[in-house]
This record gives structure tokens, sequence and C-alpha cells, in this order.
């Protein structure tokens, strides 16, 4: 009897307690390379993990309620906008720009909205000035819509790509693009901890962010300085906040199908749409993730200042890692790897 309680009692511990990652997680927040949020799904169970202030300055602790800016992330909302958009006959990927922004510069016009979403647009990355002002997306487009004079560039990832799906989402929809977004993936899969960054408003649980650019480098004494970009400029680049809980809630209603077909997901979301393998990425571009073929997982990964994000999920969608930060504290690939792979 006593064998059997203590083996009883070992099992959930193993299962649940202080290894692998909660073991990990503390490791990196005791030299100060960690603050922010972790969820593990293994198709069973979830293990979630907070450590650290979404607040510094009042001392305001991290929780499963905190919503956080998820950065580039938010590609993956708006592809998926974009895929269900084509399923509905409302566009093509092979459909130039000019169609949609008949305005566009003559040296844009033959870009097709394939071309944006795998970074094939041979456009140049926007200007810190475009995220440190605030500008509508028609003036962030008249702007900084620009081809890079690198005439031999085939992937050049940036966030202008996806302002500009924002833009033909916002034309075929008729609506701001935000509320297509809500209307297409956010209200269907009741993501209620979920939405657009917008700095006119007061948004309940949301994070600040801090930055100081160690990446995994620093340690627990180094100062951090309060982010101040414009998220909201970032559109379907970067724009959206949410809970750990609420993405994977996307990732699950991917698996079944519940936003756009499994033919689509096969083809466009889970397919390599180029050979190119992209070092920093860790893999070869679909539309929507990055696909490591040396671990044979699917990557998204997003970095705005302090907002630091990282998926890694399989084929199967039932083995999945997402952690959010708001300190760039952390090198959060080598510790997504450690953590996923590890465990």
């Amino acid at each position: 009897m006593k064998f059997f309680l203590t083996t009883f009692l070992f099992i959930p511990l193993i299962l649940f307690g202080q290894n692998n990652i909660e073991e990990i997680i503390n490791q990196e927040f005791e030299k100060g390379h960690f603050n922010g949020a972790v969820l593990y799904y293994d198709g069973n169970q979830t293990q979630k993990i907070s450590k650290g202030f979404s607040n510094i300055q009042f001392d305001v602790e991290i929780d499963n309620k905190t919503r956080f800016p998820i950065a580039s992330i938010t590609k993956l909302f708006t592809s998926l906008a974009i895929i269900q958009l084509q399923e509905k006959g409302l566009i093509n990927f092979n459909d130039k720009i000019e169609k949609f922004i008949p305005n566009i510069s003559e040296e844009c016009k033959s870009i097709t909205i394939e071309d944006l979403i795998i970074h094939h647009s041979g456009l140049e990355n926007e200007p810190i000035k475009a995220v440190v002002n605030k500008y509508s997306i028609d003036d962030y487009i008249n702007e900084f819509v620009k081809k890079s004079p690198n005439n031999t560039l085939k992937f050049n990832y940036n966030n202008v790509d996806f302002v500009l799906l924002s833009k033909i989402i916002e034309i075929v929809t008729a609506k701001p693009f935000s509320k297509a977004i809500e209307d297409l993936i956010l209200k269907p899969l009741k993501l209620e901890n979920a939405g657009f960054v917008s700095e006119n408003e007061v948004i309940k649980n949301l994070a600040y962010g801090y930055h100081n650019y160690s990446f995994g480098e620093g340690n627990k004494d180094e100062p951090l300085f309060n982010d101040r970009r414009y998220i909201s400029n970032y559109f379907g680049a970067g724009g959206i906040y949410s809970t750990t809980e609420d993405l994977l809630k996307l990732l699950l209603a991917i698996k079944d199908n519940k936003l756009i077909s499994e033919k689509s997901k096969t083809q466009y979301l889970l397919k390599p749409q180029t050979d190119e393998y992209i070092d920093w990425l860790s893999g070869k571009p679909t539309f929507g993730f990055y696909f490591d073929e040396n671990s044979n997982v699917y990557r998204r990964s997003g970095n705005i200042d302090g907002f630091n994000s990282q998926i890694i999920t399989n084929k199967n969608f039932d083995k999945i890692l997402i952690i959010l930060c708001n300190t760039d504290t952390a090198d959060l690939q080598n510790l997504a790897n450690k953590i996923y792979f590890k465990k």
C-alpha cells in the first residue's frame, strides 16, 4: 500500500510538477533571461507557466489572463484571412496588388498577393519613422511602400508586405482591417482575449513592453527601457494581442479545419511555397509558418522591442509550444527549442 501511494504521487509530479518546463523557466527567470508566459500542449494535457511582471513599475504579476502583443505572430492571422478570402473566390493568390490598390506606384503594380505572403515582393523594410509616429494605413502605404534598390533580392522579410495585405483585406471585405479579422477569425472562434492594440484605448490586462536588446546575453541587473513604438501601425504585420490560451484555440481550430479547409491547410499553410531555407527563421516559408524540415516542425515567431513570441507545432497540431514575453531578455528561439525538444 505504501509503495502504491508513493507511485501514485510520483506520476503527477512527473507530468505536471517541477521537472522540465517549469524548471527550465525558473532557471531562466533567475538569470534575468525570461519574463512572460508559456503554454505546452501535448494533445491530452495543457501546462501553463507564468513568470515575472506584466507591469514592472507597479509589480503587476503575469498570470493566465495577461494579454501580450504578439508581434509577427499576427502574420498568421492575416495569412489565414487571405486564405479564407481565396476559398470564397474573392481573391486569387496570383492577383496583382494594383487590382486592389490602383494608385500604388508603377514599380509595385505587378507584385502579387503570393509575393507579399512569402516576402518575395522586393519591397524595402519600413524605417523606424513608420512606427514611432502614428500613421493611418493609407498614409503608411503612400509613404513606405518602395521597391528595394537590390534587384537580386528574393526573400526579404518585412512588415510592409503584410500592411499591404491588410489593405487588400479591407478593400475586399469593405471593412476596417481589425473588424475584418474579428469577423473572419476572432468572433467565430470566440477568442475573447485577442484583439488589436490601440494606443487610444485602455485594454484590460495588456502587458507593458520593456527592452534592452540583450536576447539571453545580459544579466538580471541590466536596466530595461519602456517600449515606445505605435504597435497599431503594424496592422496585419504585428498589431494583435492575445493570451497563450487564445493562441492555442487558434491552432486547434486550424487542426480541426474550422477556419480553412483541409485542402487549403495542406496546400498552403503546411506546404513550403519555396525551397528557400531561411536560417534565422529556421524554416522554409509557407502561407503562415516556417517549416523546419530538420526537426519536422512548424514555427512562427515575433519581435517588436520587448514583445517577443514563439510558436512551435508539429504537423498534426497535437504537440504545441507557445511562449509570449514582454521583455527581450530571452534568447527565445533557443529557449523554445530547449523546451520543445527536451521535454
